[in-house]
């Protein structure tokens, strides 16, 4: 089945993007914002005939879509993850005795390889270290979970909402099969992004007891 692929585009009397939902040449729908919640409108084809979708991939192309349209205040919060190098109310100074060794071990050498940093303390890494953090991570036995990629142009950090992975992996709940299956695959998107020197990548990482934290 050929994959679906989507654009972010601009209409009239539209406040937010529209994401438009192809399939080669077809036009299949599109997911826009609609005062508090998403909407998708999914269409016939030119001869009235309904389209015949991949579940999986549908529901991961309009969980992609419904990001790129929702405004940043609908947005979900983090579920309580901090950023490297972010202070929380919990934290006592700059105490770091209860982390993990690994995730100490993987911040001592990839905290100076960042690009950019923001003020919350996420890192942004560029394309060659990301490559090498992920392949650490997976050294350590940590997982990357989350992996998102941005253009940083002088100062300034534009999102790329098509450069977007969250690792799923259903029904797997040992960590010695889920943390090599979700390496292995941060790695192979990866490999398909643009090469462009531009680019730096931000990253999700989970510890073996569960515990995930912004890079």
């Amino acid at each position: 089945m050929i994959p679906l692929r989507i654009i972010e585009s601009e209409r009239d009397g539209f406040d937010e993007p529209v994401v438009e939902l192809w399939r080669d040449d077809d036009f299949i729908g599109m997911v826009f914002w609609d005062g508090d919640l998403a909407v998708v409108q999914v269409y016939s084809d030119e001869d009235g005939d309904v389209f015949d979708l991949g579940a999986a991939e549908l529901l991961r192309t309009v969980e992609l879509a419904e990001a790129i349209v929702t405004p940043e205040e609908f947005m979900l919060d983090t579920g309580g993850m901090v950023a490297l190098g972010e202070s929380s109310d919990d934290d006592e100074g700059d105490d770091w005795s209860q982390e993990h060794p690994a995730t100490l071990a993987l911040v001592g050498e990839f905290d100076p390889l960042a690009a950019h940093r923001n003020a919350d303390g996420e890192g942004f890494f560029p394309l060659d270290v990301a490559a090498e953090f992920i392949r650490r991570c997976d050294e350590l036995d940590l997982a990357v979970v989350e992996m998102e990629g941005f253009d940083l142009e002088g100062p300034v950090l534009k999102p790329r909402p098509n450069l977007n992975l969250t690792v799923r992996v259903p029904g797997v709940d040992d960590w010695s099969v889920f943390r090599p299956a979700a390496n292995a695959m941060a790695l192979d998107t990866l490999k398909d992004w643009p090469t462009r020197v531009t680019l730096v990548i931000a990253f999700v990482v989970q510890q073996p007891d569960g515990e995930a934290f912004v890079a």
